[in-house]
């Protein structure tokens, strides 16, 4: 009796085993191309602004111990923005803060907010007139240098806002920006010389 050869039905299932693995390694097994390729996220970028070298080297208010509090936290640790930090105990806003993700404040300083006229500074001692503002003063989008040149947002109270600039220069709402691109924990700061105009 003639010994039959096993080598095709080896080499069968060695092949049937195998293919599931073509897939594998980057290619894509249903059309042979490449894979789908994770995209890196940006590189931080540091924080800019003429102003940006008068705030403290270390500790308290510095740009490493803002990065580590949520962005209400370096607010309230601020000493230039104590104005601030006051109008959102007046609005009652702590919950917004605590809540955001990935948003852009822009932070006008105690300075700008002396600019102000009575009749204005009347109407932000109220809740309903700081709420306003605060809502006014935070976009819903993590607003980069770049994202600063020529174009406008609308602001969580839902009005309109311009920025502008280049370089080292630029503007928000005709307020200039003193330091930008701060990072804290949840979101991103810009500190600004005067309270902003909204359209």
């Amino acid at each position: 009796m003639s010994r039959r050869s096993h080598r095709p039905v080896l080499l069968t299932a060695l092949v049937l085993a195998v293919a599931p693995l073509a897939g594998c390694g980057g290619v894509d097994a249903g059309t042979g191309g490449p894979g789908p390729v994770a995209v890196a996220p940006p590189p931080p970028e540091k924080a800019f602004g003429q102003a940006c070298a008068a705030m403290p080297g270390d500790g308290a208010g510095s740009l490493d111990a803002m990065g580590r509090l949520s962005v209400l936290g370096a607010i309230d640790q601020s000493k230039d923005l104590s104005q601030l930090s006051a109008l959102v105990k007046t609005a009652k806003a702590k919950d917004i803060f605590d809540s955001m993700e990935n948003v852009t404040v822009f932070a006008p300083n105690d300075a700008a907010f002396a600019k102000l006229g009575e009749d204005q500074k009347k109407a932000l001692a109220t809740q309903q007139g700081a709420g306003d503002l605060v809502r006014k003063l935070i976009v819903v989008r993590d607003l980069r240098k770049d994202d600063l040149q020529d174009k406008q947002y609308t602001s969580l109270q839902g009005a309109a806002i311009k920025a502008t600039g280049s370089g080292e220069d630029y503007r928000v709402g005709g307020a200039q920006v003193l330091c930008g691109s701060i990072r804290t924990a949840n979101a991103r700061l810009a500190i600004l010389d005067t309270v902003p105009s909204f359209g």
